[in-house]
């Protein structure tokens, strides 16, 4: 009798550690899948502002494509409209470059939903830039 109960605990202990086992299997994959979340996008039409000291500038700013292939504009009040040449986003974060009066200038902003803050570096300088998103 002791060694047939001591067989059904056995059993019992092994079954559920097997459950434990698969249940932890099943979270981990579960995980994984949680951990893929869609891509930011970031296209649009985007209000922006940069602070210079000379009173800063605005305009909207147009991002179109697909990941690996985005374009922009920046369309400016003082300076027309400018190309984004070398626009690439990873994650939340965007990278590009506008020439200005002949001068490239190097534009770094990380996007929260729809607003943005960054900076434009024109050579030694470093103008705060910020933005939100007025359509999709």
């Amino acid at each position: 009798m002791k060694r047939a109960s001591k067989q059904i605990k056995n059993a019992a202990l092994l079954l559920a550690m097997i459950f434990f086992i698969a249940s932890c299997a099943a979270s981990s994959t579960g995980t994984t899948a949680k951990a893929k979340k869609k891509a930011y996008d970031p296209t649009g039409s985007w209000e922006y502002y940069v602070d210079t000291p000379d009173g800063g500038s605005g305009g909207t700013m147009t991002i179109s494509g697909s990941p690996g292939a985005y374009t922009g504009t920046l369309s400016t009040d003082q300076f027309g409209t400018l190309e984004l040449t070398g626009l690439d986003v990873v994650d939340t974060n965007m990278t590009a470059t506008i020439e200005v009066m002949g001068t490239g200038a190097d534009i770094e902003v990380a996007f929260d939903g729809d607003t943005f803050s960054g900076v434009v570096y024109l050579g030694e300088d470093a103008f705060p830039m910020e933005g939100k998103r007025t359509s999709k």
